[in-house]
């Protein structure tokens, strides 16, 4: 590490220093990335939050407004029909419209916080953009099975499966992976990097539960900082 450039190959980090070409991210984090300090993630996160406060406020509430409809519509149509059958396909109908959006919310927020990341402004639209979505949803349900499969080795291996695949809806939503390798870059990242996503991954589980959820927009951008860091690419000031 340097404050300037020592040969050639030697690349500049988030962080403002230079790196050796041997110390350079490889597609999906295959090699180890630069230093992150938490704690500068975590200000990074909460200054971003304070700059951005009108559009997130604006963005959790059109969360809440769209999972408010979703089931009070559901309870609605679901509770008008009498046949019990029918109603139980209704009822099916309506977890899998949930489920869908649900997934183009958490893919919404995470372009959001990538574009912070990149200097932009989080807006409320980015929640219903469908770019990459599909890779997303299939990335999503790889790591629900094998959080499944996990489960069933003493229930420690679901909580593995959600440690290296923390970051796969990022590689996906950010560089148009598809489901599978967004999931192995994900590994990969977090395999040479265990140590730091380990202590962002803690701090930030502490923080959103102690906080009732409410520093989620917080940690939301400290994770785009630390994934955009350990991939070796610039953060916006």
């Amino acid at each position: 590490m340097s404050d300037t450039p020592q040969g050639e190959g030697w690349w500049q980090a988030s962080d403002g220093k230079y790196y050796p070409p041997e110390q350079a991210p490889v597609g999906g984090g295959g090699t180890a990335g630069p230093a992150v300090d938490i704690g500068t993630a975590l200000s990074y996160g909460w200054n971003k939050f304070i700059k951005y406060l009108g559009q997130i406020v604006v963005i959790v509430l059109v969360i809440l407004a769209v999972n408010i409809v979703l089931v009070v519509l559901g309870n609605i149509i679901v509770g008008t029909i009498d046949n019990a059958a029918l109603s139980a396909v209704l009822n099916g109908l309506f977890t899998v419209i949930r489920w869908f959006i649900t997934l183009l919310l958490a893919a919404g927020v995470i372009r959001a916080a990538l574009a912070i990341t990149r200097g932009e402004a989080p807006e409320a639209s980015m929640l219903f953009q469908t770019d990459n979505l599909v890779p997303y949803i299939i990335g999503s349900i790889i790591v629900s099975v094998l959080t499944f499969l996990g489960f069933f080795v003493f229930c420690i291996g679901a909580l593995i499966v959600m440690f290296f695949t923390y970051f796969y809806g990022f590689f996906i939503i950010d560089r148009g992976e598809d489901g599978w390798q967004g999931t192995k870059s994900s590994y990969e990242m977090v395999k040479n990097n265990a140590g730091t996503v380990l202590v962002y991954v803690i701090v930030a589980t502490v923080l959103n539960l102690i906080t009732c959820g409410l520093a989620v927009g917080v940690t939301y951008i400290a994770g785009a900082y630390v994934y955009k860091t350990l991939n070796g690419e610039s953060v916006a000031a």
